[in-house]
């Protein structure tokens, strides 16, 4: 079994207690572990994978909080980084659609440096390298450390995968600024997941066979989108499958897609040539429907990790 390295933001989630609503009407929030590469570093150990986790939290309460909650979740910590700026806090409102109104407050995440990631010598048994860029390409030091991985996990040839995370509070009046800054990495990727709203921001295109024509002309890569209550569309040049959703009483849909690559990286990480394996069409629709439940756990509990305790 080969490691995963996640690398990105972690932070706390405060959920909103009130059911139905978005944040203007909450008034108490529980604290949750969030980040959508951490939570992807979790999936995959929960269901038994070998995961790292890359990025940046604070020398206080909530920095403390995330890392014990990592290490519950068996995620190597090795290279979490300690920061003197506060932790990055997310506040989350779920409402009625079972969709997210949220608030980002930035904060250490933003403090990962290149001097911070792994040694090659560290990354020998780590064939898998996954990006989740929710706030890597906002301002900071993580923008370039981000790219300075990219870099050499090109150089290893490693395995890429990359999910955009694309958050309409950073990027809603700059979504071209945002497409332009995630071309690079969709282009290296052997792996792309992206949310039905991310597919279609990106190609332009009004409905889904245009839009997987679109990102197919662009990108040779093999490509997940999830649909939410539609399943998940996987394709690349030469084949094309969907697997359908698993039924699931729906609760918080935080974390669902980072559950679904997650638990995908863990099925590759099994196979000892992901780079190849991710091409394969009966490989990947196996994985795809295992991840398919994992989100469907996920999706049945508030917060992005709780459902994962049950597989610990």
């Amino acid at each position: 079994m080969d490691n995963v390295l996640c690398i990105g933001e972690l932070l706390i989630d405060f959920i909103g207690e009130a059911n139905d609503t978005d944040i203007e009407g909450q008034s108490n929030f529980l604290k949750k572990a969030g980040g959508a590469p951490a939570n992807v570093a979790c999936t995959i150990a929960a269901v038994g994978g070998n995961s790292l986790f890359c990025g940046s939290v604070g020398k206080d309460g909530f920095g403390d909080f995330l890392e014990n909650t990592l290490k519950f979740h068996r995620v190597d910590t090795q290279f979490l980084k300690r920061s003197e700026k506060a932790t990055t806090l997310a506040f989350v409102s779920i409402e009625s659609n079972g969709e997210r109104d949220f608030i980002f407050v930035r904060g250490a995440d933003a403090d990962l440096c290149s001097s911070d990631l792994p040694s090659e010598g560290q990354m020998k048994e780590t064939s898998i390298v996954h990006f989740g860029a929710a706030t890597s390409f906002l301002e900071g030091a993580l923008k370039n450390t981000y790219k300075t991985l990219l870099e050499q996990s090109l150089k290893r040839a490693d395995c890429i995968t990359f999910d955009p995370n694309y958050r309409s509070a950073f990027w809603h009046e700059r979504k071209d600024e945002f497409v332009k800054e995630i071309h690079y990495f969709m282009e290296s990727a052997d792996l792309i997941k992206l949310s039905d709203e991310e597919a279609f921001l990106v190609t332009q295109k009004s409905n889904v066979e245009e839009m997987a024509a679109n990102l197919k002309e662009r990108y040779d890569a093999t490509i997940a989108i999830t649909l939410g209550a539609n399943g998940a569309l996987l394709f690349n040049r030469e084949w094309q499958i969907h697997v359908p959703a698993v039924k699931a009483e729906v609760v918080d849909t935080t974390g669902a897609g980072d559950a679904f690559i997650g638990a995908l990286l863990y099925k590759l990480s099994l196979t000892g040539s992901p780079k190849i394996s991710v091409k394969n069409e009966s490989f990947m629709e196996e994985a795809a429907t295992f991840a398919a439940s994992i989100a469907a756990k996920v999706c049945s509990k508030y917060g992005a990790l709780t459902a994962l305790e049950e597989l610990l």
